[in-house]
């Protein structure tokens, strides 16, 4: 990582971060539910910004009485339950977005926006316990990112959507595509399967580029301010498959498989890796953590 705690010295102090979330959701019939998201991450030296405690405003208001220094993302999500088996559902995150750009084509670099869609089908083809998704997601360069630069590290921003050093969003940052393929059967009341698949393709930033992708660099370092487009940079791809299977030996207790092969493909050398893993193991009273990335 180019913003590690061994690039910052190790043990410097850094000035405290904070995030206020507003989040709103409304079902108007038992099939469709819409919400309404708001976040604002701040960075100050000395205080706590109070004014955005306020539960009922608009953050963009209050960020835009007291100068304009911080990062507010907007947000929506919606579902929709039809024909007994499916559910279509989608998000959509606005950082900044200027519509006469937009509609130009220009690629201006601050319409940064991401947006998800997918669909579930429940009890597939009539088998009870077999669930099927497909989900495509795609993030623009340069989202979640912010321009105010760390005192004692300047190529890194305060008020990025992140939290120690990692993406609070998707794992690949910003400036990426990627679609997800899954299925999953409950098999008896001891038995689960799962198999799934993703495919992503992205833009690596360069040892003295910023194409987008790493949200922590101020994005006031970026390389162009238009005709960017979203997996711009070092091109990056990457394949996975992967199966797990969990079967119930007593109450509480579960043995748990997974197989899984990842491939990344990249223009940069450091950025190709081919891993294969197989594990067996025990589990105790815990939920299952999956990790793709």
């Amino acid at each position: 990582n180019a913003l590690s705690t061994r690039s910052l010295g190790g043990d410097e102090l850094l000035s405290k971060k904070y995030t206020a979330i507003h989040y709103l959701s409304y079902q108007p019939t038992k099939s469709f539910e819409i919400g309404l998201f708001e976040t604002v991450i701040f960075n100050r030296e000395n205080q706590f910004e109070f004014q955005y405690l306020n539960p009922m405003i608009f953050y963009r208001v209050v960020e835009s009485s007291i100068g304009s220094p911080d990062n507010v993302l907007l947000g929506m999500n919606a579902n929709y339950t039809f024909g007994g088996h499916f559910q279509v559902y989608g998000q959509l995150v606005l950082d900044e977005l200027k519509l006469n750009e937009f509609k130009a084509g220009t690629g201006w670099w601050a319409n940064k926006f991401g947006y998800q869609l997918g669909l579930k089908y429940y009890n597939a083809l009539n088998i009870d316990h077999l669930d099927l998704q497909i989900e495509y997601n795609t993030v623009r360069p340069y989202t979640y990112s912010h321009g105010r630069e760390l005192s004692v590290f300047p190529e890194a921003s305060t008020a990025s959507y992140s939290h120690n050093s990692q993406p609070l969003a998707h794992p690949l940052g910003a400036n990426f595509k990627e679609v997800l393929l899954s299925a999953k059967y409950q098999w008896s009341d001891k038995f689960y399967f799962q198999g799934r698949m993703m495919f992503s393709k992205y833009g690596e930033d360069g040892p003295e580029d910023n194409f987008g992708n790493n949200i922590l660099l101020v994005n006031t370092g970026r390389n162009m301010d238009f005709g960017n487009e979203t997996a711009q940079g070092f091109q990056t791809e990457i394949m996975m498959l992967g199966f797990n299977a969990s079967y119930q030996l007593m109450y509480n207790y579960y043995l748990d498989l997974d197989v899984l092969y990842r491939k990344s493909d990249s223009e940069l050398t450091s950025k190709q890796i081919d891993t294969k893993y197989i594990s067996l193991g025990l589990r105790v009273n815990m939920g299952r953590e999956q990790l793709d990335y």
